[in-house]
């Protein structure tokens, strides 16, 4: 029992850390994400300013490049390895709860055996009673004959 015990502990723990690590990738996608709008909004700056030096356009495309980039990298992050985390947190949520209904039923059947011993000593000290007051009956009975 103290090991079942044991292993909601330890599953529950592995549930907070899989979250930490699901977390730790969505604020990575958001920084991505982030990035790449503050990138675009340069390149929403850059063309209002309505500039037609060359170095600026080229400014403007690696700028898109990069917000493309950081794009991809919030695309594969928030796929794979996200999905991948969310499986493994509802496989060890489904654990978890499949670990505390063993628990909850071992401690029933050991309250339960708990209880017996008891029961079956008061059932003890009555048969012993019964058969005490038999012997007497009986001893009565062989007195008055």
């Amino acid at each position: 029992m103290a090991k079942q015990a044991q292993k909601v502990v330890e599953t529950l723990g592995l549930i907070a850390q899989v979250q930490a690590e699901y977390q730790a990738i969505v604020e990575e996608v958001r920084g991505y994400c982030q990035k790449a709008r503050e990138l675009r909004q340069q390149v929403d700056e850059l063309k209002r300013s309505g500039s037609t030096d060359p170095n600026v356009a080229t400014e403007v495309r690696k700028l898109l490049e990069q917000a493309d980039y950081y794009n991809h990298l919030a695309d594969q992050k928030d796929g794979h390895p996200r999905l991948e985390i969310l499986r493994r947190i509802d496989s060890l949520v489904r654990e978890a709860s499949g670990l505390r209904e063993t628990v909850q039923h071992n401690e029933n059947v050991l309250a339960r055996q708990q209880m017996e011993p008891e029961e079956t000593e008061r059932e003890a000290v009555l048969m012993v009673k019964r058969a005490k007051e038999q012997i007497q009956e009986t001893e009565q009975l062989l007195e008055s004959q």
